[in-house]
């Protein structure tokens, strides 16, 4: 199946399901298009990019078929099975999304995308297999999402439509930064940059995410240089958007950023701007849980004061808690460097052997091996700390992070000294 995304029918449609949901078009634009392009949209002036009309569709609560096609709810009766159930699953998962209850979510877009993948219908295998990897990363399922996004790739470039490409790219990028590949993650990112600016995505919100996940990537394989000058490229962007919430998602990049480089003034600036704009009643919860982690973390990485720490810590705990995510090994992990930060070592030890090195990927897997090689060396464990520094240099190293590697090494050198 294909879509043709006719005009004024779309700009028609738009329109009424937006006012009947109350949004005004602002609440529509949401950061990902500006509200003087949802209006050139509803009057017939421009014809989106499909990616466009799905995250639109996605805001509105309906599949994109109720945007892009002459469709109406009624003509649910004339479809083929596998298309109503598609939007039956669709709709169950939002739900889901909603109540936080992300384990049936998945489930829920998994099988509205398997049924797209058995149709051959390309562009429901991306609306739903994009909805997917959003709900994989919120839940730390990193592996799968690459997996996913190794599927969607080459039906992005089947399409040819810039902006999926760019989507697809860039959350590949994040995918593969989050296992691990930081080459591979450098070249999905520059790919998707040099296309961004012949997409609407160009100084939208997406740009933003864009500049964010190539930052991220930069920090976590220690080439740091460039990070000052995309930190300020992504702020102007974000400030242009006047979204607060993207607002203040640039700044946690920021201080996640950073914390890399060590520059704990920074990190505590960055954060604090950043709970200013996030803390609201339309932040998700789960993703206040994460920003509140990725805080705590960014200004553990910084040797903030503990008292700013802490406060983080327990707004992710909390967080955890009401989105079902407090066996998060990622949590978990940071509840241990939490505890190595206040020098209760056998706490931090206990908390590192409460999880398996198999949950955790990435930079994150080589903070994990290096707090609990540090927790067994002031827990009187000098064989299993020499064991795990190793370890921990190793995995720094396959990841291309070799300035993180060397300090790993001179601190076993001082180790062994002693």
């Amino acid at each position: 199946m294909s879509f043709e995304i006719q005009q004024p029918d779309f700009g028609r449609r738009l329109r009424r399901l937006r006012t009947e949901r109350g949004l005004s078009q602002r609440d529509l634009a949401g950061g990902l298009v500006s509200p003087s392009y949802v209006s050139l949209l509803e009057s017939g002036a421009r014809v989106p990019a499909l990616e466009v009309a799905m995250r639109l569709a996605g805001t509105l609560g309906v599949p994109v078929g109720a945007l892009v096609e002459q469709w109406d709810p009624t003509q649910l009766l004339d479809t083929s099975r596998s298309q109503a159930t598609r939007l039956v699953q669709h709709l169950l998962a939002r739900s889901a999304v909603d109540f936080g209850d992300l384990d049936q979510a998945g489930r829920r877009f998994t099988e509205a995308y398997e049924l797209g993948r058995a149709a051959g219908d390309r562009v429901a295998m991306l609306e739903y297999g994009i909805a997917l990897g959003d709900i994989l990363n919120t839940s730390g399922d990193h592996a799968r999402r690459y997996a996913l996004l190794g599927e969607l790739t080459p039906v992005a470039a089947e399409l040819g439509v810039p902006e999926l490409i760019v989507r697809i790219c860039t959350d590949r990028a994040a995918a593969a930064r989050d296992t691990g590949r930081f080459a591979e993650a450098r070249t999905y990112a520059n790919e998707a940059m040099d296309l961004i600016e012949q997409t609407a995505f160009f100084h939208q919100g997406h740009h933003v995410r864009l500049l964010s996940v190539l930052i991220s990537i930069l920090a976590d394989s220690g080439q740091t240089e460039a990070i000052p000058q995309l930190v300020e490229e992504m702020l102007d962007v974000a400030a242009k958007t006047e979204s607060p919430s993207l607002l203040g998602r640039a700044h946690w990049t920021a201080s996640v950023a950073y914390g890399r480089i060590g520059d704990g003034d920074r990190v505590v600036e960055h954060v604090r701007q950043a709970a200013e704009m996030l803390g609201n009643p339309t932040t998700p919860v789960h993703d206040w849980a994460r920003f509140s982690r990725g805080a705590a973390s960014a200004l553990l990485d910084a040797n903030a004061p503990l008292a700013e720490v802490e406060a983080h810590v327990a707004s992710a705990r909390a967080g955890a808690q009401a989105s079902r995510l407090q066996d998060d090994p990622l949590l978990v992990s940071l509840e241990g460097r939490y505890a190595l930060a206040r020098r209760d070592y056998q706490q931090a030890a206990t908390l590192a052997a409460s999880i398996g090195e198999g949950a955790l990927s990435g930079f994150e897997l080589v903070r994990f091996v290096l707090a609990k090689a540090r927790a067994s060396y002031h827990c009187g464990r000098p064989d299993e700390a020499i064991a795990g520094m190793r370890r921990a240099a190793g995995l720094a190293e396959e990841a291309g992070a070799y300035k993180l590697a060397n300090q790993i090494w001179r601190e076993l050198d001082e180790m062994r000294s002693h």
